[in-house]
């Protein structure tokens, strides 16, 4: 038993310190003049929110995530984008009804016609008791985290390639995505 972790141990040690010498070496340095790599998506903190949260006309599914019934309402969020909401009286044949435009929204939850959703600058609460109208009630600010990286950008792979991100800039705002850019001379790599 004490042999086993004994070798874990000097196992991981071993992965560690190759690691650092990895990234030490000066040809990792080397940065291209132009890649392709991620730039991140900003909300700016000082606009409010609550003006781009609205109810508007049906829109098809693209990217479906969460699913939440109330009462004869089917409720299915787009991740980032906000929610379709339809006519679930006939549960085999759901009606296209609304979809509301809720800026980053990746879930939700709904009591007493109040519909809960979370943004990336905090949670919101909607009365939706008159459908298709909807009303913002309140909007709980906080700092969320940044998003995580893309999967892609992550190397764990060892092959000795970088993948370039732009770095995070605090008075651009809040980062809420990554979008797939041309970048030159960037300065965060992974």
């Amino acid at each position: 038993m004490i042999l086993n972790k004994t070798i874990i141990f000097i196992g991981l040690c071993i992965l560690v310190l190759s690691a650092c010498n990895y990234r030490d070496r000066d040809d990792y340095k080397v940065v291209p003049d132009s890649v392709e790599g991620y730039r991140p998506i900003y909300f700016d903190t000082s606009a409010n929110i609550n003006s781009l949260i609205y109810s508007t006309t049906p829109k098809p599914i693209v990217d479906p995530g969460k699913i939440y019934i109330y009462r004869n309402y089917l409720f299915v969020g787009e991740p980032a984008l906000g929610v379709h909401v339809f006519d679930n009286t006939d549960p085999s044949a759901p009606v296209p009804f609304a979809f509301i435009n809720i800026p980053y929204n990746y879930d939700i939850a709904i009591k007493d016609s109040i519909l809960f959703a979370d943004t990336y600058v905090g949670l919101v609460t909607i009365n939706i008791a008159n459908l298709p109208k909807v009303k913002v009630v309140q909007h709980i600010y906080e700092n969320f985290k940044t998003p995580p990286l893309p999967r892609d950008l992550i190397n764990w792979g060892g092959t000795g390639s970088r993948n370039y991100f732009e770095c995070i800039d605090p008075s651009k705002g809040t980062v809420v995505g990554w979008t797939k850019s041309n970048l030159i001379n960037p300065k965060c790599y992974q």
